[in-house]
C-alpha cells in the first residue's frame, strides 16, 4: 500500500463535487438533490453535480468513470461526495485498479471524499492504490436531502450534517464520538416519493450496546457489512487487518422497509471470520442495523453477533465489542474517517477518534 496521504480539511468558498459511482437516482428525485445542495451551500460551499444519464450498461460504466476522473483531476473541485451507495460499484474496479495516471493524480492533489454503503469498495481502492484517508459519512440520497431544518438540533438532518464537517472540515481530532437521542427506524418519505412532504419518523435512541467489554485503540477501516464480503475477493484492495478497529453495519432489505435479513448478516460475519478480518484487531463497532428497532429486534441482530464472536473459538478473543452506533444505514449517521487512529474503552463507554482527520 502506498504511504498514507491525508487531505487538507475543508474550508468555505472551496468546491464540492456530487458524483455517482454506483446507483444512479440524480434524474429521478431531483428535489432530493436539490435540497442536498442547497444544504451543502448553507455552509458556504460551492456545488457542482457530475452526472449524465446512461444509456446502457456499458455506458452507464463509461459515464461513471468518466465523472470520477472528473471528479479527482479538476483543479477547481476540492471534495468528493457521493450522493448514493447501490449495487454496481465494482463495475468500475477492473479500469480504476489499471488507472495509473489516475492514482498518480490523486496522490498529487488529495481531495476530501465521502460515502457509504456500496462505496465501501471506493474507500478500499483509494486506500490500497494511493493511502488517501476517506471518510464513511452521508449522501445527498437521503441523508442531507431530507426534508429538515438545519435549525433543529437534536434532529437527523442537523446531526447529519454537524459531524460530517467535524470530521472534514476541523483540523483538531474529533475525540468522543456524538451520540444522537433520535433516529428514524423508516427511510424519508422523499426518498421513495420525490414530491413528498411528509416529514420522516423519528424514535427514542436506544444508544450504544457493549457486547464485550475492554479497550483497544488501533486505525479504524471497515464498512457496509455485505459490501466487504463481496470485494474481499477483490486481492489489490483488501487491507491488513491488525490491529485495526473494525466497523461493519448493514443496509437494508431489497423491499426497502425491512432489515437485511437475520441469516445474511450471520453469513457476512461468518465470511469475515472465515477471511481471518478479526484474528488480531484491536476492536469492533457495529452500527445501528437498519429494520431491527425493537428490544427484540435488537437483540436479535447483537445475538448474531455474540454467537459468532463471543462464544466458541471466536470467544477467546479479547477485543471489545461495541454495538448500536450511529453510522452506517442509520439515520442519523455520524463521519467516520477511515484509517484514523481511534479508540474503544468500556469501562469509559467510550468510542473517541484520538487524531486528526485532516490537514
Amino acid at each position: 500500500m502506498p504511504s498514507p496521504i491525508v487531505p487538507k480539511a475543508l474550508e468555505p468558498g472551496q468546491t464540492i463535487a456530487w458524483v455517482s459511482p454506483s446507483a444512479r437516482y440524480n434524474d429521478k428525485i431531483p428535489k432530493v438533490m436539490a435540497r442536498a445542495t442547497a444544504v451543502l451551500e448553507s455552509k458556504g460551499y460551492k456545488v457542482r453535480e457530475l452526472f449524465t444519464p446512461d444509456t446502457s450498461i456499458q455506458n452507464g460504466i463509461t459515464n461513471r468513470l468518466s465523472e470520477l476522473r472528473t471528479a479527482f483531476t479538476d483543479p477547481t473541485i476540492d471534495a468528493v461526495f457521493c450522493t448514493i451507495g447501490g449495487p454496481a460499484f465494482t463495475e468500475l474496479l477492473p479500469a480504476l485498479l489499471a488507472d495509473t495516471a489516475l492514482h498518480e493524480a490523486i496522490r498529487a492533489h488529495p481531495k476530501v471524499v465521502v460515502g457509504y454503503s456500496d462505496i465501501t469498495g471506493l474507500h478500499w481502492f483509494l486506500h490500497a492504490m494511493t493511502g488517501l484517508r476517506t471518510f464513511y459519512g452521508p449522501g445527498a440520497i437521503p441523508e442531507l436531502g431530507e426534508l429538515a431544518s438545519l435549525e433543529d438540533e437534536d434532529m437527523p438532518l442537523a446531526f447529519n450534517v454537524r459531524n460530517l464537517f467535524r470530521a472534514v472540515a476541523s483540523r483538531s481530532p474529533i475525540g468522543d464520538l456524538e451520540r444522537s437521542r433520535f433516529f428514524c427506524p423508516t427511510l424519508p418519505p422523499s426518498t421513495l416519493d420525490d414530491n413528498s412532504e411528509e416529514p420522516n419518523k423519528v424514535l427514542p435512541s436506544a444508544g450504544w450496546i457493549w457486547l464485550r467489554p475492554g479497550k483497544g485503540t488501533g486505525r479504524l477501516f471497515g464498512g457496509c457489512l455485505t459490501v466487504m464480503a463481496r470485494i474481499a475477493g477483490v486481492r489489490a484492495i483488501v487491507p491488513d487487518w491488525r490491529g485495526r478497529i473494525v466497523f461493519i453495519e448493514t443496509a437494508m432489505s431489497d423491499d426497502l422497509v425491512s432489515g437485511n435479513p437475520i441469516e445474511r448478516v450471520q453469513a457476512g460475519i461468518a465470511d469475515l471470520i472465515a477471511q481471518g478480518v478479526f484474528d488480531d484487531v484491536a476492536g469492533l463497532v457495529v452500527g445501528r442495523p437498519f429494520g431491527y428497532h425493537t428490544p427484540e429486534m435488537r437483540e436479535q441482530y447483537a445475538n448474531v453477533i455474540k454467537g459468532l464472536l463471543c462464544e466458541g473459538p471466536m470467544g477467546e478473543k479479547k477485543f471489545p465489542i461495541l454495538y448500536n452506533v450511529d453510522f452506517g444505514h442509520s439515520s442519523p449517521l455520524l463521519t467516520l474517517p477511515y484509517d484514523t487512529l481511534a479508540t474503544l474503552d468500556s469501562d469509559k463507554d467510550q468510542f473517541a477518534i484520538i487524531e486528526s482527520a485532516v490537514l
